[in-house]
């Protein structure tokens, strides 16, 4: 089973089993459930490691044993609390085991775990008594839930499944429960913040990251993610504080299960605004903490107590956030907690922009003391809960420069059913923007101190920059004659500089217009020298990149950060090629890379033996690659004979078109035109047909056989083909291994560059076709058509005889022709 795959199996289980539940509780429930396993398998495979051969040699654990789990892992479960025993309890598994299993699981804690672990189980533990009316029903629940969640793979093997998994379930459980204001920030929006904090922690030999609204710790987990490019991962601290206690939880679960040491999670269930980390932490006398890196998406407008914080030393030197807006409330919280040299990202309302009144001067303060670095619009609908565009802002402390970066990114994106998502060379374009702090065109516009105040302080993105392009105003003349104008025509100045001799093969100049010499644009472009000249050259571009993966991809086993050696790589060629958009050849590459990155990640993992492993239909070579590359001829074989038995089907239902309706009478499948082949059958059998409609009939039935015969040939042959596709899995050279690993690998990467390049070729013609077809009738010809039906009118009309009256009339109607 795919990841895909499986997690549309636990989603499509989890509704048939949530019933009355609220769905943003029961995913509380599931979660629980999955942490559960993951902690009980992860002591499993502690056990194997230590020389256990079962979970059975845990059940008579002594003191010196549990004491051992304890201090390695943090906890210690019992054989009987074990999740893989609960699948061998069958019937006696219910609603009470689990209830206490999680009790003696706190009994059994190391107390340095306490702080992380205590009450993780809390909405579990009640969620128990909600699964159900009765006992019976709740145990029965309870076993559903086990067998739902066991469908995971042991993380031992595909840990990246579970996280992919947990994720899922947040982001499903997020969109179908937007009432309940559960929450989900897109995967990419946090990759942007991440990557832009991430670049400013390179140097650091530790790093303390901080959401004060944390969530289910996406954020978080994400920056960890990118700080530890640059950063031992073991010294990564992560701070974060959450309202709601269930969530809190999750998020204390989702950094474990992700391999965050105990000691660095530092998690707290609180109100951010009114209990200020570590104001009310009645084990630390107060001394605020100060991190490198903050990053947030608060919830949008929400009301807070200003009156409560008139001397607060987060919002003195700012100004107090308006009751009914705690936008800027959560801005200046985490403004406060950053280092002098740390950086933040927060996600915000346009209104944080330009709003007046007490929001006006915070905004005020804040460029006047040079907080604000870089403000960047987003798309509409890019969340689950809401479908308003967001910005996100990045700001630090004791900057000298006063000016700001404003970057409208509110056209990136692609369309996803009714969200919009942001592709990976949107974040990385928007990236790239962010650290060239440059003007881009219709892209970024970087604004000085003067000109921020010339606009009294106002933020509003369009002020500064705007996505949209300048439209090309219609000419006049070229709207009379059907010409075209050489200004509008200069918008592919880049185009006619690439191929000098495609403008004179495309145009006739006359002054300074131009006229189409041709009806076929795109077979003219084709022709060119120069754009068969820019496609070979294009083409050994992507030669030198190939060879380029081979040797980083197949040679040895890449590290954690190949993408990135990759990715520079690509950006440096692709610097050499004209007209074609770099983000497009990068978002070709990372189209791609997910299989790629998967395999990799397998193969460090779990060594380069499992390249071969048989049995594997989802393995990194599995045999239907080994088919189509090994037996391409056999593989030919089968398709032929696949395709000349559709052939003889359709021969047949082509026969059967031809028919005499009165034939086809009482030989179709009920409530269908087609025929039925077993009434067919027998009315040849029993010989009631006339002679054109016999032979028909055995036309037909002689169509269907063979047709059937060739598949069985075909399935056979498969079969066949697949025994020797599995055993030649077993024998391969490494040259044939790097020949697999590089059609599965490097051929869609080069494949979806060859096409982002003939893209652009296409761009280019469907522009200029709309341009032809848009002064394809212009006035003069029209005005021409029109006098010369005039003329024709009025000379049939001065043909017509009949009485004074209507002659008269019809001499006046002429007049006014």
């Amino acid at each position: 089973m795919t990841k895909q795959e499986l997690a549309a199996k636990i989603w499509s289980t989890a509704n048939t089993l949530r019933k009355n539940i609220k769905a943003s509780e029961y995913k509380d429930y599931i979660l629980g459930f999955m942490f559960y396993k993951y902690l009980s398998d992860k002591e499993e495979a502690y056990l194997a490691t230590i020389g256990g051969e079962s979970p059975e040699d845990i059940k008579n654990a002594d003191k010196g044993l549990k004491e051992k789990f304890r201090d390695y892992l943090g906890y210690f479960i019992s054989y009987d609390n074990l999740f893989s025993t609960w699948k061998k309890d069958g019937l006696t598994l219910g609603a009470k085991t689990v209830s206490e299993a999680l009790e003696d699981f706190y009994r059994n804690l190391n107390d340095a775990y306490r702080s992380v672990f205590a009450g993780i189980f809390s909405a579990l533990e009640r969620g128990v008594s909600k699964l159900g009316e009765s006992a019976g029903s709740r145990d029965k629940a309870v076993r559903d839930i086990v067998s739902l969640v066991d469908l995971i793979p042991p993380t031992s093997r595909d840990y990246d499944v579970l996280g992919y998994i947990y994720e899922y379930l947040i982001q499903q459980f997020s969109s179908e429960a937007k009432k309940d204001g559960a929450f989900y920030t897109p995967h990419e929006l946090t990759d942007l913040m991440s990557r832009i904090l991430a670049e400013r922690m390179k140097g650091r030999t530790e790093v303390r990251v901080y959401d004060p609204t944390v969530g289910s710790a996406g954020l978080l987990l994400n920056i960890g993610r990118a700080v530890g490019k640059y950063v031992d991962r073991g010294q990564i601290r992560y701070y974060g504080q959450e309202l709601i206690t269930e969530t809190a939880n999750l998020a204390k679960m989702n950094l474990f299960m992700q391999g965050v040491p105990v000691q660095n999670i530092c998690i707290r269930n609180a109100n951010t605004l009114e209990e200020d980390w570590p104001y009310f932490d009645e084990n630390t006398p107060y001394e605020p903490v100060f991190v490198d890196a903050v990053v947030s998406n608060p919830p949008y407008s929400a009301r807070w107590s200003p009156e409560h914080h008139k001397t607060d030393e987060r919002f003195r030197a700012y100004g107090l956030a308006p009751e009914g807006k705690a936008d800027y409330a959560f801005l200046l919280h985490c403004l406060y907690h950053v280092k002098p040299d740390g950086v933040m990202a927060i996600v915000l309302p346009h209104g944080v922009l330009f709003r007046g009144d007490a929001e006006s001067e915070i905004r005020k303060n804040l460029i006047q003391n040079h907080n604000i670095e870089t403000i960047i619009g987003l798309p509409a609908n890019l969340f689950f809960a809401t479908g308003i565009p967001v910005i996100v802002m990045i700001l630090s402390k004791n900057r000298a420069a006063g000016d700001v970066l404003f970057i409208d990114a509110s056209r990136l994106y692609r369309k996803d059913k009714k969200q919009n998502v942001l592709r990976e060379s949107d974040v990385r374009r928007i990236f790239d923007a962010v650290q060239a702090r440059t003007d881009i065109p219709h892209f970024a516009h970087l604004a000085g101190y003067k000109e921020i105040a010339g606009n009294g302080y106002n933020l509003n993105i369009p002020r500064y920059v705007s996505a949209a392009p300048e439209p090309v105003p219609d000419d006049l003349y070229s709207v009379m004659t059907g010409d075209v104008s050489g200004t509008e025509l200069g918008q592919f100045a880049d185009f006619w500089h690439a191929f000098p001799r495609l403008s004179g093969e495309l145009f006739q100049k006359t002054g300074n217009y131009y006229r189409f010499r041709t009806a076929d644009i795109r077979e003219t472009i084709a022709k060119d020298a120069d754009v068969i000249r820019f496609r070979d050259e294009f083409a050994r571009t992507t030669d030198t990149f190939r060879a380029f993966l081979t040797r980083t991809l197949l040679e040895g086993t890449p590290d954690a950060r190949v993408l990135d050696t990759v990715t520079d790589h690509l950006f440096s060629v692709c610097s050499q090629v004209p007209l074609v958009d770099r983000y497009a050849l990068y978002q070709a590459l990372m189209d791609a890379w997910p299989v790629i990155d998967a395999d990799l990640s397998r193969i460090r993992a779990e060594g380069r033996d499992t390249l071969t492993e048989t049995g594997q239909k989802d393995g990194i070579i599995p045999p239907a690659l080994v088919r189509s590359v090994c037996f391409a001829d056999k593989e030919k074989e089968i398709g032929d004979l696949l395709s000349e038995a559709d052939r003889a089907a359709s021969d047949a239902a082509a026969v059967w078109d031809d028919m005499d309706e009165e034939a086809k009478a009482g030989l179709a499948k009920d409530g269908s035109g087609a025929f039925d082949a077993g009434k067919l059958r027998k009315a040849a059998k029993e010989g009631s047909f006339g002679t054109n409609a016999a032979a028909q009939v055995k036309r037909i039935l002689s169509g269907l056989d063979r047709e059937k015969t060739l598949r069985r040939k075909a399935k056979d042959a498969g079969a066949d083909l697949e025994k020797q596709a599995e055993e030649k899995l077993k024998h391969l050279t490494d040259d044939e291994v790097k020949r697999l690993l590089a059609r599965k690998w490097i051929d869609p990467v080069i494949d979806g560059i060859n096409r982002a390049a003939e893209q652009t070729l296409a761009d280019f013609a469907d522009a200029l076709s709309a341009i032809q077809k848009k002064y394809a009738d212009p006035l003069d010809a029209i005005n021409r058509d029109i006098e010369r039906e005039n003329a024709k009118l009025k000379d049939m009309m001065g043909r017509l005889t009949g009485p004074d009256d209507d002659l008269a009339a019809i001499r006046m109607l002429m007049e006014d022709l």
